[in-house]
């Protein structure tokens, strides 16, 4: 014996080793087994988890309670036309339904599980609340049909008790404690849990059988009778109510629609119509959830919730095919409208029917009041709502029964008894559902059209068309039946919507909408064909060349006001070999990089490579970066030096400090000052000493050479360490200095591209309070340049002042610079620093109140060596001045002719 149960304790000391080196080595497979095992000790299946509580909910209040005031007032003809309308929803529905559990792992939660993890948080928690919302009025009207059924029987004159004898029935608090009780029951069964549940479900659907099989046999084999008056009608003056047994006579007067007063609510609104009628029959197709509320409680979800589902549906469709058939033929249409509970009276054991509709609407009260703390505990435990709904997540017992949630649920449920008649509540409960139906048809739809590999459900016929056909078919129906409560609950929708993308914390679920947006653009990236580009239609596309945001911030808030809406690329190169250690670096630099864009608030891409040199990456950058017909048509640098650099994210953050108060953070959850941080906290430093520049002059100008050899237009902008857009009222001017306006007889591309930029930059709404200035630096050809720069200006509609530097002044300056004339010095190939030491001298004496300079870039060296050259001409040219843009245009970007 001790060694039996020495070998049986090392078994189990085995499997405990195994099941943790398991949990340690692959916590996600074990983490599915054990949801595998929590699922194996559910215990509900198809049948009894699914099919059974969605029939006796589909069935519950329209096959016992309102089938003669359908039928009555409607007539058969229009009663099949909204049997092919409700069942034509549900079954789009249904099919949309299965395709969505048969794709993911399904939880509890019913519906809102299925949005918020196919369409994102936002969207899901909504939906979650309105089909919450939906099950408790749902659940209070089912309720309110059992204390009918309690009323039209044992209450006074009831059909189970002597004349004179019964409780009290139809009267307002007599009917609200009745209401009570019942509800009280309800409750009790929700706080056991979903074995209780089923179980009760099982016996209520034997009953519900046997009294529809009574109801079909006394159908065939009572003969004809005249019945009474429900003691609440009081609309008895020369009606007579008449069984007919069947008879086509009958069955003629029962073809056609016949709308008249509801004789339960004669107080609310006068006749029916068919929009009244169809919101009280919908009632009867909103039970198709039944499944999915419970889907937490099922051994197999995926396949229990489509095939017990659609089992239901045509199990129900074909009852009520076969009692509104054989209802027409039998009751005569003032029998129909005038008494409700007629088929207990042509019944052949009448306390049947009795049971049988009191069971099924009791049955379908408790499914919707547990699928709505389904839902409710769901969505408390996922904490969209932040911690408010923390309570509703409190659990009891080893189900696990969410007690806060029933509780809080039987208590509106409680409330809403007040509100007492049946078919009042009804058209309130149909919109809820509807909307709900129309978003998880929706959910599908956009699942199926944006092709998300990952959407692959075992389900195969779920097509398009179904989908969208119950989408529209949803928001269709809301407004035909009651335009108010459809705007009302949509309006409810969107709010919540609202709310949770303001407030609603990030959910490791996915969005739809980034699917949608990558298949439209997608689309129609591929529709936009560089080869079709016009000079028309051209905006910058920027390649904003950036060593390190802390000292380039304030360059790149100003370069995304000059895209004008076009693509905007940040790009970096890390200069290294490829290895695994500088791919890690690689991602969590790419990850810092898009939180800076973010918390920027700049319209940008970023784009880093991995390179050996600076100068091949910036070269694959030129190459590659952008997509199909989106690429960069202008590169931009910040000015080269061995300077320290300045760090400008200082001001970024004094911004998001100012940006609003604490209260307005808390609403809108903003957390721009957290992300701030860690963008500051994995941020390279700057550099600490001069000698630390990465690259050399050669290099830098290579990268500018680079450009131009890839057609790309070159911006090189120095001094906007400082820059502020809180000067531009002080200093309200942007300058622009073309050296040349035409070449060999055509117009000069870089003064085309500064005029461009300028104006492109006035058009920004806090640029507008700038004006445009041109200045012209010319003695001999002055005003042959200045009718070509007017011509320009007129034809491109720029609105600018013409400004021709003093002549004498501008000859004196060269002059003392060793310079003749500006023309002579202009005209040579290569000019002298002297030149360019004359052109600062002028810019600054005419600039010294403009907010920003553009200017033509010095002239690319042909060699190497003259990198230093290049470099020191730049500094010359733009050497204390306010922020300067010094410009090369290598592609025409207007249309104009001299």
């Amino acid at each position: 014996m001790a060694s039996n149960e020495d070998d049986m304790d090392y078994e189990e000391l085995g499997g405990l080793s195994r099941s943790v080196a398991l949990h340690e080595n692959f916590p996600l497979i074990s983490q599915k087994l054990h949801s595998k095992k929590l699922a194996n000790q559910k215990k509900l299946g198809t049948i009894f988890g699914v099919t059974i509580p969605c029939t006796l909910t589909i069935l519950s209040v329209l096959l016992f309670l309102r089938l003669g005031f359908v039928l009555g007032q409607a007539g058969y003809i229009a009663t099949l036309g909204m049997l092919a309308i409700g069942y034509t929803v549900a079954f789009t529905t249904i099919l949309s339904i299965s395709a969505i559990v048969t794709s993911v792992t399904v939880e509890g939660g019913g519906v809102y599980f299925l949005v918020s993890r196919s369409l994102g948080p936002e969207l899901g928690g909504a939906i979650g609340t309105i089909f919450y919302v939906a099950n408790i009025f749902g659940s209070t009207s089912y309720i309110i049909g059992v204390v009918e059924v309690i009323d039209t029987n044992i209450g006074v004159g009831g059909t189970l008790v002597k004349s004179g004898q019964g409780i009290p029935a139809f009267q307002y608090w007599y009917d609200f404690l009745y209401g009570t009780v019942v509800l009280l029951f309800v409750l009790i069964v929700c706080l056991v849990g979903a074995k209780l549940f089923a179980k009760t479900t099982t016996v209520t659907f034997v009953i519900v059988l046997i009294a529809i099989a009574s109801a079909m046999f006394s159908f065939g084999f009572v003969s004809e009778r005249t019945i009474s008056f429900p003691p609440h009608n009081q609309n008895t003056n020369n009606i007579t109510l008449v069984y007919t047994s069947w008879s086509w006579q009958t069955f003629k007067n029962n073809i056609e629609s016949n709308y008249s007063v509801d004789f339960t609510d004669p107080s609310n609104g006068g006749t029916q119509d068919f929009k009244s009628v169809f919101s009280i029959f919908f009632t009867g197709c909103i039970g198709i959830m039944g499944g999915v509320n419970i889907s937490g409680d099922l051994k197999n979800p995926s396949r229990a919730i489509p095939e017990g589902t659609i089992l239901a549906l045509g199990i129900t469709l074909t009852l009520y095919l076969m009692m509104f058939t054989f209802t027409a033929f039998t009751c005569g249409r003032n029998l129909l409208i005038n008494n409700y509970n007629f088929l207990f009276q042509i019944n052949a054991v009448g306390p049947i029917i009795s049971v049988g509709v009191f069971v099924i609407t009791l049955s379908a009260s408790l499914a919707n009041l547990i699928g709505a703390t389904k839902i409710l505990h769901a969505v408390a435990k996922d904490k969209l709502f932040g911690n408010i709904l923390h309570p509703f997540t409190w659990t009891v017992g080893k189900s696990k029964q969410p007690f806060m949630a029933v509780l809080f649920s039987w208590f509106i449920v409680q409330m809403l008894l007040f509100l007492h008649r049946l078919n009042s509540i009804t058209p309130i409960t149909t919109i809820f559902f509807i909307i709900s139906y129309g978003v998880v048809n929706m959910s599908c739809f956009i699942l199926k059209m944006t092709s998300a590999p990952n959407f692959r459900p075992t389900f195969e016929f779920h097509p398009k068309f179904t989908s969208a056909l119950g989408t529209i078919s949803c928001i269709v129906m809301m407004f035909f039946i009651n335009p108010i409560y459809a705007g009302i609950t949509i309006a409810l929708l969107l709010a919540i919507v609202i709310y949770l993308l303001i407030r609603g914390p990030a959910k490791p679920w996915g969005e739809v909408s980034q699917a949608i947006i990558y298949h439209q653009v997608r689309k129609f990236l591929l529709r936009l064909d560089i080869r079709k580009s016009h000079v028309r239609f051209w905006r910058p596309e920027v390649l904003l060349l950036v060593s390190n945001p802390r000292s380039a911030y304030h360059l790149i808030e100003f370069t995304n006001d000059l895209k004008k809406g076009g693509l905007y690329v940040l790009g970096h190169v890390i200069p290294t070999a490829f290895n695994s250690a500088s791919a890690q670096y690689y991602s969590e630099q790419l990850q810092t990089w898009l939180n800076f864009v973010d918390v920027s608030n700049v319209k940008a891409f970023s784009e880093i490579t991995i390179c050996s040199s600076i100068r091949i990456g910036v070269q694959n950058l030129l190459a590659i970066a952008g997509l199909g017909g989106m690429k960069p048509n202008t590169l931009v640098l910040g000015f080269y030096s061995r300077d320290l650099p300045v760090n400008t994210l200082d001001t970024l953050h004094r911004r998001l400090l100012r940006k609003r108060s604490k209260v307005l953070q808390y609403i809108f959850r903003d957390n721009s000052l957290e992300k701030f941080a860690v963008v500051d906290g994995k941020l390279p430093s700057l550099r600490k000493d001069p000698q630390d520049q990465e690259l050399s002059a050669e290099e830098y100008v290579s990268l500018i050479q680079d450009g131009v050899t890839m057609g790309k237009n070159v911006c090189v902008m120095r001094h906007f360490e400082t820059f502020d857009k809180s000067v531009l009222k002080a200093r309200p001017f942007i300058d622009v200095w073309p050296l040349h306006i035409t070449r060999n007889g055509e117009l000069d591309n870089t003064c085309l591209l500064m005029l461009q930029l300028a104006c492109i930059l006035h058009m920004k709404n806090k640029w507008k309070a700038t004006s445009i200035r041109v200045f012209l630096i010319d003695a001999n050809n002055v005003r042959q340049n200045e009718q070509i720069i007017h011509q320009i200006l007129a034809d491109s509609r720029i609105e600018a002042s013409v400004h021709v530097v003093d002549p004498a002044y501008a000859n004196q300056c060269f002059t003392v610079e060793g310079q003749t004339t500006f023309m002579e010095s202009l005209g040579s190939q290569n000019p002298s620093t002297e030149f360019y030491t004359a052109m600062n001298s002028i810019t600054k004496q005419y600039s010294q109140d403009s907010s920003l300079i553009f200017t033509a870039l010095p002239t690319l060296p042909c060699d190497q060596s003259e990198a230093e050259d290049f470099v020191k001409s730049m500094d010359i040219l733009s050497g204390n001045t306010g922020p300067i843009v010094m410009v090369h245009g290598t592609t025409q970007v207007m249309m104009t002719s001299i």
